[in-house]
C-alpha cells in the first residue's frame, strides 16, 4: 500500500502538467505538497477527471507551495472558463472539511445555471466581474423607518428600564453632552415624566462621586408597597393610569370639620393618553394642546424640555430612523407668556459695612439655635459658593498647609475643572468655629467621628445611625435645607435694623461676594472670576489669564478685608 502511494506521488513530480485526479475527497486528501516538485513556482494546477459536457468542465485543484514551516497543504478549487475568447480562472472555494467535493459541485451547478447559455453551454457572463460587483455592492437595508416605540416606552428606557431587544443603559443621560443629569435635574425630569403619582414615593435621587444623579428605590409602608427591584419593577407596580394622586379628603375630629387637600394641577406624561402614542408621530401641536392646562408658564417650559430630551434620547439610540432631521420641538412650541412676579431678590446684595456687621451679628446670635445652618450662610458669603455646592464640602477638602479649600469639579455647577478657594484669615476663623462643634456635647458622638466626611452635618439622625458608616458617608448625612433658618434670620435682621422691609435670602450671598470683590479689585472682572469660579469673562481671559494661587490669594484677601471684624467664638 505504501509503495503504491509513493509511485503515484512520484508521477506528480515528473508528470505534474498532465496529471489528473478523480473528483473525490479521497483523491484530494492524498495530494501533499512535500511530494510535489514546485521549482520556482508558488503553486501548480492539477485538473480533475470530469466530463467535458458537464458543469464540472474546466475544474482544477490549485496546490500551494507555502512556507517550510507550514505543515498543511493549501488546496483551492478553481474553474477555468472561456469568456469573450479569453481563458480565465474563477476561485470556487478553498478545500476544507466544510467545503469539499459535494459543496464545490453544488456551487458549480448554481454558477452554470445562472451564467451559461442553456443551448450552447457557453459562458455569457464574466464570473470574476460578477464576484467583484457582489463584494462591492451591498443592498442598503431600509433604516429610515422608526422602530415604533411609544412615548411611555422611551420614558421607561430614559429612566433606565430595559426594553426587549435593546441594550439597557444608565438612565437620565444629558441631551447633547456626555454624562448624566444632576440630582436635582433627575428629580425634576422624573416628576414631569412619571410623577404626580404614588410611584414617585418609591424612588429617590442622590449623587455619585462625579456629581451625577443616581437613583435608589425605597418602600412605601403607608401604601403597603414593597421596594422595587428595578425600574422595570417600578413601572410594573404602577402602570400608566394607576396611582395618580387625587384630591385628599381629611376629617378633623376636634373641630368636627372635613377639609380637602387638592391634587396638583399638573400631571405626568406617562399617565396621559399622549404617552401611549408613538414618539415619531409626536407633533408640535400635540405638545401645545397637552401643556395648555398646566399650572404655570415655567412648568410648561419644563415639560417642553422633557419632550425634547426624550426625542434626542431616541434619536441617539437610532429609534427614529437614520434621517430624523432636527428636533421639531426646539424653539417651535408656543408657550403662552404670563405676567411674572418680579423676584425681589434679583438685584439685591449686601453692600454697606453696617449691613455686613448686622448680618454677621444676627448669624452668630442664631448659631446656637441653628448650628451649621448659620455657619452655612456665613461660609457662602465668604466663598461665593452656591448652597448646593457648599453643602457638599468635605473636611478633607481643607488643606491647612497650602491654605486652600480644594473644590472638585464633581460638586461644581459646570463640572468643567477642579477649583480652589483661598483660606483668608476671616475664612479660617469661620472654619475653626465650625470644627469646634466637635467639642460640643450634642455633636461629640457623631460629628467628631473620623469617618464622618461632611463639613456641614445633619442633625436628623438616630442612635442606630451611629455605627452605620454607609449612612455617614452618604449625602443624607450632610445638612439638608435651611428653610426654617432664613425667616428667623430675616426677622432678626429687621428687628435689629429697625427696617421692617429689609430683604434677605440665601441667594443674595453669592451676589454679595461678587459685587464686593469687584468693588475691592478695581472692577476687574478678570480677577473676580477666579474668586467666583465663573467659567470665563471673555474668551481671551479664559485662555490666557491664568494667575497663580498666590495671585488669587491676593485678590481674596483684599476682598475679605471688609470682614476683619470676625472673631473666634472661643475668644
Amino acid at each position: 500500500m505504501t509503495e503504491k502511494l509513493y509511485q503515484t506521488l512520484s508521477q506528480v513530480k515528473i508528470e505534474q502538467t498532465i496529471l489528473k485526479i478523480r473528483f473525490k475527497d479521497e483523491a484530494i486528501n492524498k495530494i501533499q505538497k512535500k511530494n510535489i516538485h514546485f521549482g520556482k513556482r508558488s503553486f501548480i494546477f492539477i485538473p480533475f477527471i470530469v466530463s467535458k459536457d458537464s458543469h464540472q468542465k474546466g475544474l482544477k485543484l490549485r496546490v500551494y507551495k507555502g512556507s517550510v514551516k507550514e505543515k498543511t497543504t493549501k488546496k483551492v478549487f478553481y474553474l477555468q472558463y472561456w469568456y469573450n475568447g479569453k481563458s480565465k480562472f474563477y476561485k470556487v472555494g478553498k478545500y476544507s472539511q466544510s467545503f469539499g467535493v459535494q459543496e464545490c459541485n453544488n456551487a458549480l451547478i448554481e454558477l452554470y445555471k445562472k451564467h451559461t447559455d442553456a443551448k450552447s453551454g457557453y459562458w455569457i457572463r464574466d464570473l470574476n466581474e460578477i464576484k467583484r460587483n457582489e463584494n462591492r455592492l451591498v443592498e442598503k437595508p431600509d433604516t429610515t423607518k422608526p422602530k415604533g416605540y411609544t412615548i411611555n416606552e422611551v420614558i421607561e428606557a430614559y429612566c433606565g428600564a430595559d426594553l426587549p431587544g435593546e441594550e439597557t443603559k444608565r438612565g437620565f443621560s444629558k441631551d447633547r453632552k456626555d454624562g448624566y443629569r444632576a440630582e436635582k435635574s433627575c428629580r425634576s425630569w422624573f416628576r414631569y415624566m412619571a410623577g404626580y403619582n404614588h410611584r414617585q414615593t418609591l424612588v429617590d435621587f442622590t449623587e455619585d462621586e462625579d456629581g451625577y444623579g443616581i437613583h435608589k428605590f425605597k418602600s412605601n409602608k403607608h401604601l403597603r408597597v414593597m421596594k422595587p427591584s428595578s425600574w422595570r419593577d417600578l413601572f410594573r407596580k404602577y402602570p400608566p393610569g394607576k396611582g395618580i394622586i387625587k384630591d385628599r379628603i381629611y376629617y378633623n375630629r376636634r373641630k368636627k370639620i372635613t377639609y380637602t387637600i387638592p391634587a396638583s394641577k399638573n400631571y405626568s406624561i406617562y399617565d396621559s393618553d399622549l404617552g401611549k402614542s408613538y414618539l415619531h408621530d409626536l407633533k408640535v401641536g400635540d405638545i401645545e394642546a397637552w401643556i395648555r392646562d398646566l399650572s404655570s408658564m415655567e412648568v410648561k417650559r419644563e415639560y417642553v424640555k422633557v419632550f425634547v430630551s426624550l426625542w434626542i434620547y431616541a434619536r441617539k439610540r437610532g429609534w427614529l430612523g437614520t434621517n430624523p432631521g432636527d428636533c421639531p420641538f426646539i424653539d417651535r412650541v408656543y408657550v403662552e407668556k404670563e405676567k411674572q412676579k418680579e423676584d425681589p431678590y434679583k438685584n439685591i446684595a449686601i453692600t454697606s459695612n453696617s449691613d455686613f456687621r448686622l448680618f454677621w451679628e444676627c448669624s452668630e446670635e442664631l448659631a446656637p439655635q441653628f448650628p451649621f445652618k448659620a455657619e452655612l450662610h456665613q461660609f457662602m458669603i465668604l466663598t461665593a459658593l452656591r448652597k448646593q455646592e457648599a453643602l457638599k464640602i468635605k473636611k478633607d477638602y481643607i488643606s491647612w498647609k497650602e491654605g486652600i479649600i480644594n473644590i472638585p469639579k464633581a460638586i461644581e455647577k459646570n463640572r468643567k475643572k477642579d477649583q480652589v478657594i483661598v483660606i483668608t484669615p476671616e475664612l479660617e476663623i469661620l472654619l475653626r468655629n465650625i470644627l469646634d462643634y466637635e467639642k460640643d456635647p450634642q455633636f461629640t458622638n457623631f460629628y467628631k467621628m473620623r469617618d464622618f466626611p461632611w463639613l456641614f452635618a445633619t442633625r436628623k439622625w438616630s442612635a442606630d445611625k451611629y455605627f452605620n458608616k454607609e449612612f455617614k458617608m452618604s449625602h443624607d448625612a450632610h445638612l439638608g435645607g435651611d428653610e426654617n433658618y432664613v425667616p428667623k434670620l430675616r426677622a432678626l435682621m429687621r428687628a435689629k435694623s429697625g427696617d421692617p422691609e429689609l430683604l434677605y435670602s440665601g441667594k443674595v450671598l453669592r451676589k454679595t461676594y461678587i459685587t464686593l470683590s469687584k468693588q475691592r479689585n478695581d472692577g476687574r472682572s478678570d480677577k473676580v472670576k477666579h474668586l467666583s469660579r465663573h467659567a470665563s469673562e471673555q474668551v481671551l481671559e479664559a485662555h490666557y489669564d491664568k494667575p497663580s494661587i498666590e495671585t488669587i490669594r491676593g485678590y481674596a484677601e483684599k476682598t475679605s478685608e471688609v470682614f476683619n471684624f470676625i472673631r473666634r467664638r472661643s475668644a
